[in-house]
C-alpha cells in the first residue's frame, strides 16, 4: 500500500499550491487530501472547485482520495455528523470521519451512539476514530466501533489514529498493529491524524503496513518560520500561529512539503 501526505493549509494555500503544480508540473498539493469540514462550510465553491480541477489535474495518477475531517482539533469539538457530511456532500469525499472526544472513550460513545442513524444513513464510507485514556481504552473503543459501524466483507474499513497517542502514550504504533491484525473479510485503511511532537514515531507508523497516509499543517508551517524540515534538529511541532492567515507559502514551505511527500513513501 503507498503511504501519501495530505498537506493541511487554508483554501487560498491549497488554491496556491495547485496553481504552481499545473505551472510547473510539480506534486506539492498531491491528490490525497483531509479537508476540515468546518473550513469547506464556510468557503464551499472554492473548495467544490478545488477538488474538481485537483481531480482533473491528476486523473492520470492514483484515484484522488478525500477524507471529512470533523474539525475537532480546530474547534475543540467534533463537529456534528450533519454538518461532516454536508462538507463532506460538497466535495464528494470517499470517506467522513466518525464523531470522537479526544481521549475519551465514553464521550466517545455518546457522540456515536446519538449520531449513528445518521451516520448509517448517509452513503459515505465511515473513517472510525478510537479513543480512549490508554491503550487498553483504544483497543476496547475499536472494538466497540467494528459493533456499531460493521463492514460489509471485502469492503474497506477506515480508521483514524489520533495524534495525541504518540504525544501522551509514545507511539500509535500498538495501535496501528492492533486494527492491522484484525481477523475481517474486510480491507483495512489506517490514516495518521496529524503529526505529533514525535517524528520518528510519525514515520515509523506511516511506513507501516495498512497505513495510506498521514496529515499536517506542521511542514508547511514550518516553512513560514524558513526551518527546514529535512534536518533534525528541525522538527519539533510549532503552534500554528497566523499559519490559517496565510495566502501563499513561502519556497521553504513547499520545499518541507515534497520532503514530507517522498518521507511517508514505503520502500
Amino acid at each position: 500500500m503507498i503511504t501519501r501526505y495530505s498537506p493541511i493549509a487554508p483554501i487560498k494555500v491549497l488554491e496556491s499550491m495547485l496553481e504552481h503544480d499545473i505551472k510547473h508540473s510539480d506534486y506539492t498539493i498531491g491528490n490525497y487530501l483531509l479537508l476540515l469540514a468546518h473550513d469547506v462550510l464556510k468557503y464551499p465553491m472554492e473548495y467544490e472547485d478545488l477538488v474538481r480541477e485537483v481531480r482533473h489535474y491528476y486523473r492520470g495518477d492514483e484515484d484522488t482520495f478525500i477524507i471529512m475531517d470533523n474539525s475537532i482539533i480546530e474547534l475543540g469539538n467534533a463537529m456534528h455528523a450533519n454538518d461532516v457530511i454536508e462538507a463532506a456532500c460538497v466535495v464528494e469525499a470517499s470517506c467522513i470521519m466518525t464523531p470522537d472526544a479526544l481521549g475519551g472513550f465514553e464521550a466517545t460513545k455518546e457522540l456515536v451512539r446519538e449520531q449513528a442513524p445518521l451516520l448509517h444513513d448517509c452513503n459515505f464510507p465511515l473513517m472510525r476514530v478510537p479513543q480512549g485514556a490508554n491503550y487498553t481504552e483504544l483497543v476496547e473503543c475499536v472494538n466497540w466501533l467494528i459493533d456499531v459501524f460493521p463492514t460489509p466483507a471485502l469492503s474497506p474499513m477506515y480508521w483514524g489514529i489520533p495524534r495525541w497517542i504518540a504525544n501522551e502514550l509514545g507511539s500509535r504504533a500498538p495501535l496501528v498493529n492492533y486494527i492491522g491484525n484484525i481477523q475481517s473479510d474486510s480491507h483495512v485503511y489506517i490514516h495518521l491524524l496529524g503529526m505529533s511532537n514525535n517524528y520518528g514515531d510519525d514515520i515509523k507508523c506511516a511506513l507501516m503496513p495498512y497505513v495510506m497516509g498521514i496529515d499536517s499543517a506542521n511542514p508547511p508551517n514550518m516553512g513560514t518560520y524558513w526551518l527546514d524540515i529535512s534536518k533534525p534538529k528541525n522538527r519539533g511541532h510549532l503552534k500554528r500561529g497566523d499559519y490559517w492567515e496565510q495566502t501563499k507559502l513561502p519556497r521553504m514551505s513547499m520545499s518541507n512539503i515534497r520532503f514530507m511527500h517522498n518521507a511517508v513513501v514505503k520502500g
